[in-house]
């Protein structure tokens, strides 16, 4: 008889023992869960422009009033817009391209980053100019240039407009590429954003996955949007455009 009570206060440790185990693990398992959902949040709420910001954004009566926006921060030089997408962005540039991976448009600490030209252009004057944007969920920031992968949405989707401080101009969408890094000389890390369009403008339909008829010539000016593929670190999905200068 003792030795059946003695197990059965064993059992009785042993089930009490896994109960608090088992309260543990789920209690961390919901804090993991409840912290990501946080997380969500502040990505998606870092997404978002304050509205001093979007008042200053353009519309059908009126194009983007930079100097304004230029009194919030120095470093916002454009503004980006496709045509009926959620691209529809100020452009900051600094000094090197990490500042603005993590920093809104008043460069406070933001998770969502902004769209930022490369820091190797000379604003819009060059050749070639190169526009960065993380790919965020629910299409914001760059998060939409993945859609154009599907033939009907590259084909509604044509154009769009970049606001400069040296005019407006108008872009004409060519081609949607996912590209290879390690096989584009895009990216280089040199200052040359100059005499290099025919490069760019093979490599980019090399890869594309979706393209339309742009004449292209000499001197044109071009633009790349670019943002991480959604499969590897190793590609970027980004769209090719002519810059047309409205008159």
């Amino acid at each position: 008889m003792k030795k059946n009570k003695t197990a059965d206060n064993v059992r009785k440790h042993i089930e009490q023992l896994i109960d608090s185990i088992s309260m543990v693990v789920f209690l961390f398992l919901f804090l993991i869960g409840f912290y990501a959902l946080l997380d969500i949040h502040a990505v998606n709420i870092s997404a978002k422009m304050d509205e001093e910001i979007a008042s200053l954004a353009p519309d059908a009566d009126a194009d983007v009033d930079l100097a304004e926006l230029k009194k919030i921060n120095p470093e916002i030089i454009a503004w980006v817009k496709i045509k009926d997408t959620n691209i529809d962005y100020p452009v900051v540039q600094a000094k090197n391209n990490t500042k603005y991976l993590t920093r809104n448009y008043r460069g406070n600490f933001a998770t969502a980053g902004s769209i930022f030209l490369d820091y190797r252009n000379n604003g819009f004057k060059d050749d070639f100019s190169l526009i960065y944007g993380h790919r965020m969920d629910g299409q914001r920031m760059f998060g939409g240039i993945s859609l154009f992968e599907q033939k009907d949405y590259f084909d509604e989707h044509k154009s769009g407009v970049l606001y400069t401080e040296d005019g407006v101009y108008d872009l004409e969408i060519s081609d949607f590429s996912i590209v290879d890094v390690d096989r584009t000389s895009i990216y280089n890390h040199d200052n040359n954003r100059n005499k290099r369009n025919g490069t760019v403008i093979h490599e980019v339909h090399s890869f594309a996955k979706q393209s339309r008829k742009v004449e292209y010539g000499d001197d044109d000016k071009i633009i790349v949007l670019s943002t991480c593929d959604k499969d590897s670190k190793h590609y970027r999905n980004v769209l090719l455009a002519k810059m047309v200068p409205r008159s």
